[in-house]
């Protein structure tokens, strides 16, 4: 036996995956947080250094306000040194233009600062153009030449006066007089002025003094003086002629001067102006760095605190699944211990369940076995040794099929019913059933019923009987003596029926600890009355029940005391239904088989069984011992079923219905005939082809149930058709499949059927015509099975119906031939209908 490996976990789902990844992701973290840090501090580097270094711009606006601060002083100095070269003192100015040209490089984008640069150049122009005019003034003032000429004419006027003056008359008194003065002593000061007042210095008396006064009188030509007064009058005009040019001279020098120096003021207030905006710009851009280095930091250290929070939390999510499987672990095996307990102990109950089937196996085997052989010996058979196999028989059954309804609920393939049946009569039977099996151990069955007049209900009748039947039989086979007594109520609600089944016998009991138990799978109660009890079953009993029960929507349970009896009470709830209008074995009987039926199997008890059932009902059929005994058989129109066991020697069952469903039409039925009655297996044979299966051992019900399907009524009435029925349209999706949709397709197979049953209509009307049954009832079976493919469902059933009743007549009978008719009119109508579709009317190459 192949062991089974163990599937092995996924590095995520093991513990030891867990903690390597909580390892790489410490790692990941511890190398995430170096990133950031080294980049954080990379940056606070660069920002640094940006604040650190010099800042080009500003250093050439310093040195540019700075030169035209000196720029004044600067030219001045150069033109007084060396008047007259211009080109010295333009230098400067010169120097200044190229400044102005690197800022503007530097600041290309900045369109303020350009302006302003090129507004300084202007100013810088007007400037040297006034300071041009300002040395230009000044050159005249010092210049001599204009004041030279002017004195050079005033010492000519001179020298004409000095002559003239030599020439004048001058007549000269002189007269000298001399006069003394005598100082007065003051008055006499008083006792206390003398004694407190202070003596001023210089008041001693002075001494007598003598003034002299001389005087000169001269007499002039007044001739020669008039003359003088003309030249000294010419004098004064020229001095105001020269004071008037040196007044204005002076005037434009200072005008020019003012000028250069309001010229100056502008430069300089423009260079300030822009040397405050620069200043302010460089300042900005320092408080950016910094603005930017303190975003850097608190940035990293965000992102650092998320990576450390991230990392916590993540570890705590792995902490928490390294818990939980350890203690899922932990679950696991105390689970694992307590499932190999219970494994040990169903492995027990499976031991005890063999032994018990082997013995419940047996028992009815040798009773099946010694009354046949018996059987065998005798002429005349005794009626009581054929009904000990049958019951021998029975049992057997039903312990197989106990066994396959647990397998049903294991693999969950249990099904139900939904029928109409009646509760008291349902109970009677059940009854009916077990008390042979009470009396033959003297025990009392009673029962009581309070149904309050409910009678027909709607569920599943089988499945309520094997309860009852689990429960009824485990109360015979452990009550000893006394009674078992079943009562069953009702409440109604609305629609709903709640019934309550109880079964109470004065049994063994057992104890409330086993109350559980006895619903395992296997499981019996080990009771000390075991020698004198026949302690017999599958044990699967109880386990069907209630899994019949709850899966019904019920619920049962059990209370007992040991020595004392047992309750087994469960409830299911049923829908209020009308009493049906006949029952399945009435409409059997009320059945013919107007077909035939082939059945193969290499078991020949199995076909002598059906030869005989088939033989009894009246049904025609053909047996088959071989599967190629049925491939070389011819097949006929007659044929409706066919029956194929599943295992037989050289071709399989399932083979054999792959060939067959090449041969047959669409209307022939294939059963499997298997014991093979596993869910999946029973799946596995449908997927194959077949329409049903017939589980072997079957009974004779079973089989005809199965042939119902095309069955007829015994005495058809002779005016099946009375009236006409409205024709429906043919429902063509069915051939719409078949064709994948091909309109062209769909177009051919309409016009085919369309000719061939107008075709067979015309036969089918001279037949009539001729009571030529057998050409009639070909006919009829020909548009049948045409006229279902087509998709028009009712004239197809009204057509088979008719050809059974025709087959069950062998011929004509009087009415047919006006229904046929009737019949053929409504085919007639269909075929109209398709003649109008659009379909039918598209071009068919």
């Amino acid at each position: 036996m192949k062991k089974e490996s163990t599937p092995q976990k996924s590095l995520i789902d093991a513990v030891k995956g867990k903690v390597i990844i909580g390892f790489l992701l410490a790692c990941i973290a511890l190398f995430t947080a170096w990133g950031v840090s080294k980049g954080a501090f990379n940056e606070i580097l660069s920002t640094v250094d940006n604040i650190s270094s010099p800042n080009e711009k500003l250093r050439l606006v310093n040195d540019l306000s700075l030169r035209i601060a000196n720029l004044d002083q600067s030219q001045k100095r150069k033109a007084y040194n060396a008047p007259g070269n211009y080109s010295r003192f333009f230098t400067e100015s010169k120097l200044l233009r190229l400044k102005l040209d690197t800022l503007n490089r530097l600041y290309a984008n900045d369109t303020v600062q350009l302006a302003r640069f090129q507004s300084i150049e202007k100013l810088l122009a007007a400037r040297d153009k006034q300071f041009l005019d300002y040395l230009k003034v000044r050159e005249g003032m010092v210049n001599n030449k204009a004041i030279a000429s002017q004195l050079q004419r005033l010492n000519e006027l001179v020298d004409q006066g000095a002559r003239l003056s030599d020439t004048t008359i001058v007549a000269t008194e002189r007269t000298t007089s001399t006069t003394t003065l005598v100082p007065v002593e003051k008055e006499r000061k008083g006792f206390l002025n003398k004694l407190f007042g202070k003596k001023r210095a210089g008041e001693e008396p002075g001494e007598p003094q003598s003034v002299t006064n001389e005087q000169f009188n001269v007499k002039l030509d007044t001739i020669a003086l008039a003359r003088q007064d003309s030249l000294t009058r010419s004098l004064e005009n020229s001095l105001r002629i020269i004071e008037r040019e040196q007044k204005a001279k002076s005037k434009r020098f200072l005008d020019r001067e003012a000028e250069l120096a309001e010229a100056n003021g502008q430069l300089i207030n423009r260079m300030l102006n822009i040397l405050g905006q620069v200043e302010k710009q460089v300042v900005e851009q320092i408080n950016q760095n910094v603005r930017k280095a303190q975003q850097t930091v608190n940035g990293s250290v965000d992102r650092i605190t998320l990576i450390i929070l991230s990392f916590f939390v993540l570890t705590g999510i792995l902490l928490y699944f390294i818990l939980s499987d350890i203690v899922r672990s932990n679950r696991y095996r105390r689970e694992l211990e307590k499932a190999k307990e219970e494994a040990e102990q169903y492995g027990m109950a499976k031991q005890r369940f063999l032994s018990n089937m082997s013995h419940e196996i047996r028992t009815p085997l040798q009773s099946i076995i010694g009354f046949s052989k018996l059987i065998g010996e005798q002429e005349k058979p005794e009626r009581r040794h054929i009904e000990a196999i049958h019951h021998s028989s029975e049992h057997l059954l039903q312990i197989v099929n106990e066994v396959l309804d647990y397998n049903r609920i294991v693999s969950g393939e249990l099904t139900f019913s939904e029928q109409v049946f009646s509760m008291p009569q349902l109970l009677d039977e059940v009854l009916a059933a077990m008390r042979p099996h009470a009396e033959a151990k003297s025990l009392s069955l009673a029962a009581t019923y309070d149904l309050h007049e409910v009678e027909f209900v709607k569920g599943d009748p089988f499945r309520l009987k094997q309860v009852l039947f689990n429960l009824l039989g485990n109360a015979v086979k452990f009550t000893m003596q006394g009674s078992i007594t079943l009562a069953v109520s009702c409440k109604t609600q609305a629609e709903e029926l709640h019934f309550s089944f109880s079964v109470r016998d004065t049994g063994i009991g057992f104890d409330e600890a086993d109350s559980i138990r006895i619903f395992r799978e296997f499981e019996q109660v080990e009771m000390p009355e075991k020698s004198i009890i026949n302690q017999t079953g599958t044990g699967l009993g109880l386990v069907i029940s209630k899994s019949i029960v709850e899966s019904l929507g019920g619920r049962i349970y059990a209370r007992s005391r040991p020595g004392a009896g047992s309750t087994f009470v469960f409830y299911l709830t049923y829908m209020r239904a009308e009493r049906p209008a006949a029952t399945d074995e009435q409409q059997v009987r009320r059945f013919n088989y107007p077909f035939k039926v082939w059945i193969a199997d290499d078991d020949a008890l199995i076909v002598d069984l059906c030869s005989l059932i088939f033989k009894k009902h009246g049904i025609a059929f053909q047996a088959f011992t071989s599967p190629l005994a049925m491939l070389e058989a011819t097949l006929t129109p007659d044929v409706r079923y066919i029956l194929l066991d599943i295992r037989m020697p050289g071709m399989s069952g399932l083979e054999l219905c792959s060939h067959m469903r090449q041969r047959v039409a669409a209307g022939v039925s294939i059963f499997a005939i298997t014991a093979q009655v596993l869910p999946d297996e029973r799946q596995k044979v449908i997927d194959q082809g077949f329409d049903g299966i017939l589980t072997k051992p079957f009974r004779e019900e079973e089989l005809l149930a199965m042939l119902q399907g095309n069955a007829a009524p015994a005495e058809p009435p002779v005016n099946m058709i009375a009236d006409t029925p409205e024709v429906r349209p043919p429902d063509l999706s069915r051939l719409e499949k078949m064709t994948f949709g091909d309109a062209r397709q769909m177009s051919r197979i309409l016009h085919r059927f369309v000719t061939d049953t107008e075709s067979d209509l015309v036969a089918l009307s001279a037949a009539l015509r001729s009571d030529d049954s057998d050409k009639v009832h070909g006919l009829v079976h020909k548009l049948a099975g045409r006229t279902g493919q087509i998709g028009a469902g009712d004239i197809a059933a009204d057509l088979r119906e008719m050809e059974a009743a025709l087959y069950a007549a062998s011929g004509l009978r009087p009415g047919d031939a006006p229904a046929i008719e009737q019949l053929a009119d409504r085919l007639l109508l269909v075929v109209a209908q398709i003649r109008r579709m659009d379909v039918y009317t598209q071009a068919v190459s």
